[in-house]
């Protein structure tokens, strides 16, 4: 799994994660997006480079995004492939983090309070 970050317009951090989000990849994005998550109040995650996705690599999604909201921050993924995506949606984990289609409106979801 290959990570890399960015910093955007206004304080936002952007997550651009490629590979398959098994057990191994999820290991090596699990720091990272910990350390995202309680260092940050906005953060998006591209996911367009993700080809497979398994349960743990939800939970790393879901704990980042419960720890943000614990503290009034706000995380958003977007640009699933078909497969993480029927994962997201039939888990029903897109309740707890928000799933953007696109770049521009992950950032909107994350400033919609600013």
């Amino acid at each position: 799994m290959d990570i890399q970050q960015r910093e955007l317009d206004k304080d936002i951090l952007k997550v651009v994660l490629s590979g398959a989000l098994d057990i191994a990849g999820s290991s090596d994005i699990d720091g990272p997006i910990s350390e995202a998550s309680s260092s940050r109040k906005k953060v998006i995650i591209d996911i367009s480079g993700v080809d497979f996705m398994a349960s743990i690599g939800i939970r790393v999604f879901v704990k980042a995004a419960k720890a943000m909201a614990s503290v009034g921050g706000r995380m958003s993924v977007f640009g699933a492939q078909d497969m993480p995506k029927k994962v997201i949606l039939s888990t029903g984990v897109d309740r707890i983090i928000d799933l953007a289609d696109s770049e521009e409106d992950a950032i909107k979801a994350v400033t919609r309070f600013d």
